[in-house]
């Protein structure tokens, strides 16, 4: 069991000072924007710029609904800002979780995973990156309380600590919550052995090389555990979706 100090529950309105915006839908969404992945949004050759939505996610009960905005500055910047929007159904949308670009990670994407059963939890990934650099990407998983706009965010670098020994990263490969009916958000992993530009694995020393095992990880947000748990552990999440924004 690995220290609560790793786990955050965030309101929203503290990260996210234009909380109280609120959108209304366009009378021809296929119009305004293309409904595209917007996790990853490359950045056009001619640095043409982008406004990019996510098919509208809808609860279990439908009577929440949610979308992902990705707008791609053009020029050579290649500035990407990431918005999540959510409603009650037949209400207007409201911003709930703003990306902008950052000086070390001028791009960043969202996707939608899905809902908790029965609930208006909805859980999303994060991915920040920077266009020609080294660095490692940044991933995240979040819990989003629809209704409250209160963040869940697991501290994803506790699930190192068990590998302190040695020279390790992870790529998130899925996420969910667990059965529980607290927020207990299940992260799957895949560990590696991160190396510099001009190095391979073999050049790692055999004893800190991380090797590729993947592992499920629980953070409780009720106890604060975070433990490792079985691979085998499902990870809940309902996922219904509409082609289009025209769902509220």
């Amino acid at each position: 069991m690995l220290a609560s100090a790793a786990i955050r529950a965030i309101p929203s309105v503290l990260l996210l000072p234009v909380l109280g915006l609120t959108q209304q839908l366009p009378a021809n969404p296929s119009a305004s924007a293309p409904l595209q992945k917007t996790l990853w949004v490359d950045c056009q050759e001619k640095g043409e710029p982008q406004h990019v939505l996510s098919p509208v996610s809808l609860s279990e009960d439908e009577n929440w609904h949610a979308y992902v905005e990705v707008d791609v500055q053009g020029g050579p910047e290649c500035l990407h800002t990431t918005r999540l929007w959510v409603a009650r159904a037949n209400a207007p949308y409201r911003l709930v979780y703003l990306m902008p670009p950052r000086r070390t990670a001028v791009e960043n994407g969202m996707e939608i995973l899905g809902w908790a059963r029965n609930s208006r939890m909805l859980l999303v990934m994060t991915e920040e990156w920077q266009n020609g650099s080294d660095a490692p990407d940044r991933q995240r998983v979040l819990a989003i309380d629809a209704g409250m706009g209160m963040v869940y965010e697991p501290e994803l670098e506790a699930m190192l600590q068990a590998h302190k020994d040695k020279q390790c990263g992870f790529l998130i490969t899925d996420a969910g919550f667990s059965a529980d009916r607290n927020v207990n958000i299940l992260v799957r992993a895949r560990f590696y052995t991160p190396t510099e530009v001009d190095e391979t694995e073999e050049d790692v020393p055999p004893a800190k090389r991380c090797g590729n095992p993947e592992e499920t990880w629980s953070f409780d947000f009720a106890s604060g555990e975070i433990r490792q748990v079985a691979n085998t552990e499902p990870l809940l999440l309902f996922k219904k979706s509409l082609p289009n924004r025209r769902g509220n």
